[in-house]
């Protein structure tokens, strides 16, 4: 039985692409969590409001499709059971159920977010009660329906030892014939381990690729809403934004989820031989058998990698864009937070590609990958503020900062009172008037300053102060010269002090 210190040690080696799988494996519970967490703070800025409801539930569901690879946070084999027996709910029931949720609810933006053709879908009635009727009608079908996604067959490939014959253990019902077919490509064992291998029912397959073109339907009505509010002569400036925003989440996810499907059905085919199939997950069990370290060999392994990424990176974009279209009215400094977070996690992100391709170069020519990575790693570092610049810069074109008329009005008051680059007491007492006659906080005002560009070189008074002389001499010619403190050079003309 593997430990649990084991299968870490061994999923950061070269053979297992320095650690990335896990990693993907790990971001499966970590975006679960951020998603779940959004969506409850969703529903606490504003629990009333039914497009706050649809929205919340909708982002949950995107948090358990993508929680699929929780399932691997454990070791792999029978013995571990126990735990995988609830784990598999992950990449089964709830991925499947929230596919079903998600796609029901995509089909059900019209009734929040106005479109000019589909008005009839935008009513109140509508509104207060498809955000819960999609999920109990999910339940209902995945209990009618059960025989169409239900995972009969589940189990295990056993290698004792290398040569050997592989055998198995099943968890779940008995070996089918796709199954059986897996077992004999095998052939004997090239390496000492456990597999997981089952049958996967096709309405899964279904679902996840049906999902994608729901999905770009959803996003064009997205777009076409946003369209309409900015063409409108009077149009409201906050549901502008909101529409913009939840535009862009989608489009984030749309693409990501298409270039899960273009790796998934194209590249990893092309890579594995065979262009226009799909791919087996019985032929990518004996690859990872063979364990070959060549160049196509790397890539396929890369390219089952970035399908991993691929499944909860996109939602996690999409739950961050959604969170801050439905409380950047409601919750304070919310768009900072959710800059600030964007922001750190591609710097990580970028960080992390660098000692991979690092490592797989030390790799391939001197057999020890690790001291690449740190090298390419730590030189992220080394160009840390250039690259914080650029996504702070991007960040702010995504999550722009919500003000309304009457912040405006303030930002209007502190720049005219910073034009000069200093805040005295006096116009400090002045903004705090005008920020309590606007009925907007201190800790609001301050946080408007804090981000208003160009930002005041400081908030307390400064008293400008004249150089000071630190020498003084005649030269031959009869010239008085002056040296100041501040390092120039002043000289006296028979009226004033002049600097050279």
């Amino acid at each position: 039985m593997e430990s649990v210190s084991e299968y870490y040690v061994n999923a950061f080696t070269a053979d297992n692409q320095f650690g990335i799988g896990m990693i993907s494996n790990w971001l499966s519970l970590i975006v679960l969590i951020w998603l779940l967490s959004l969506s409850f703070l969703i529903i606490r800025a504003n629990s009333s409001a039914s497009e706050n409801r649809f929205m919340a539930v909708l982002i949950a569901c995107e948090g358990f499709k993508a929680a699929y690879h929780m399932k691997n946070l454990t070791p792999n084999g029978h013995e571990w059971w126990f735990i995988d027996q609830y784990l598999w709910n992950f990449n089964t029931t709830f991925f499947i159920s929230a596919h079903v949720c998600s796609v029901a609810m995509y089909l059900c933006f019209p009734i929040y977010y106005r479109v000019k053709q589909l008005s009839f879908l935008y009513k109140p009635l509508f509104q207060r009660h498809v955000w819960y009727i999609m999920p109990l009608l999910t339940m209902v079908f995945m209990i009618i329906a059960a025989d169409l996604w239900v995972y009969e067959n589940n189990g295990w490939i056993i290698c004792s030892e290398v040569g050997a014959l592989p055998t198995y253990e099943m968890q779940v019902g008995v070996v089918s014939a796709s199954m059986q077919e897996t077992l004999d490509s095998i052939g004997t064992c090239p390496g000492i381990g456990e597999w997981a291998f089952e049958d996967v029912p096709i309405f899964g397959f279904f679902m996840v690729a049906f999902s994608p073109f729901v999905s770009i339907i959803a996003l064009l009505i997205m777009r076409t809403s946003m369209k309409q509010f900015e063409s409108e002569e009077h149009h409201d400036s906050s549901n502008r934004l909101t529409s913009r925003s939840l535009y862009i989440g989608f489009l984030g996810k749309v693409i990501g989820n298409m270039l899960f499907f273009t790796t998934l059905f194209i590249v990893i085919p092309m890579l594995g031989g065979g262009f226009g199939n799909a791919p087996s997950f019985g032929e990518m069990l004996v690859r990872d058998l063979a364990n070959s370290r060549g160049f196509t060999d790397i890539l396929y392994e890369y390219a089952w990698v970035f399908t991993g990424l691929m499944m909860p990176l996109p939602f996690a974009f999409e739950g961050m864009m959604f969170a801050y279209a439905a409380m950047k009215d409601t919750v304070l400094g919310i768009d900072s937070k959710l800059r600030r977070t964007f922001r750190n996690s591609i710097f990580t992100g970028l960080g992390a590609i660098s000692f991979l391709v690092g490592s797989e170069l030390m790799e391939s020519l001197i057999g020890f990958g690790a001291l690449g990575g740190v090298f390419l790693g730590a030189g992220i570092l080394v160009v840390r503020k250039p690259i914080i610049s650029s996504l702070d810069r991007f960040s702010n074109k995504i999550i722009p900062t919500a003000l309304d008329d009457v912040e405006n009005a303030y930002l209007q008051a502190y720049s005219a009172s910073g034009a000069d680059g200093v805040i005295t007491e006096a116009e400090r007492r002045i903004l705090l008037a005008t920020a309590d006659a606007l009925n907007i906080s201190h800790e609001r005002a301050a946080e408007l300053e804090d981000g208003f560009e160009p930002k005041v070189a400081d908030n307390t008074p400064q008293v400008a102060t004249e150089p000071t002389a630190v020498q003084q001499w005649t030269d031959e010619a009869g010239h008085t010269w002056r040296s100041m403190d501040d390092g120039t050079i002043m000289w006296w003309n028979g009226t004033d002090w002049q600097q050279v």
